[in-house]
């Protein structure tokens, strides 16, 4: 009885400050902060940030992945460490009233924004590009991607082959035009025999269940 009554549950412990973490790494940070000599806790603190990133899913050979952790050691420890991060700079608390600066979609995009941001980055590459049958064809392409992206933001208007290809003129100012003796339906027709054999196969299958 005396045992159940030593109990310490969850709901009287320290709130955890990132939850994903856990209690045992928020206790670690928490010893950290009392380690007096600077470069023990400097070889301390690396250690739990090593155990943090093998936690967490994601690219953790990039700087920004490494950087994020830091600034998630920083946060649990209420700011109160000695311990330099990789990039030498001492990460501090955002202000109370910190509101990320707004960005606002590109002006010269908004009227064409149904293609995607991706598509204006291919039709600047395209456009580097030598004349000849390769830069044809990666227009042709870019052409084909902005019907099937078309059709899938508007699939219940007709999709008019003339406005694509003059979309795709005007986007660029009049420097790529859609190649002749190109199709802007090579996608579209991968697309319905993929279709066409997912079906087959339904049909297949249901024939030999009966």
């Amino acid at each position: 009885m005396e045992r159940l009554l030593n109990i310490e549950y969850n709901s009287e412990k320290e709130n955890l400050i990132i939850s994903e973490y856990g209690r045992h790494i928020q206790n670690l940070i928490k010893y950290a902060k009392t380690i007096e000599d600077q470069q023990e806790q400097q070889a301390f603190v690396e250690e739990i940030v090593e155990l943090m990133k093998r936690m967490k899913i994601g690219n953790k050979k990039s700087p920004e992945y490494k950087e994020k952790i830091w600034m998630h050691v920083y946060k649990i420890a209420n700011y109160e460490l000695k311990a330099v991060p990789p990039t030498g700079e001492i990460p501090t608390p955002k202000p109370d009233d910190f509101k990320p600066q707004k960005l606002d979609y590109p002006t010269s995009e908004k009227h064409y924004r149904h293609y995607g941001h991706f598509i204006h980055l291919l039709m600047d590459k395209a456009i580097e590009m030598e004349d000849g049958r390769k830069k044809d064809e990666f227009v042709a392409l870019i052409g084909a991607y902005m019907k099937l992206a078309y059709k899938t933001w508007s699939p219940q208007h007709f999709v008019n082959d003339k406005n694509i290809k003059e979309d795709l003129k005007r986007m660029t100012n009049g420097k790529l035009v859609f190649p002749e003796g190109y199709s802007l339906d090579m996608f579209l027709s991968k697309e319905n025999t993929k279709r066409k054999r997912t079906n087959g196969k339904k049909r297949n299958t249901a024939k030999k269940k009966k």
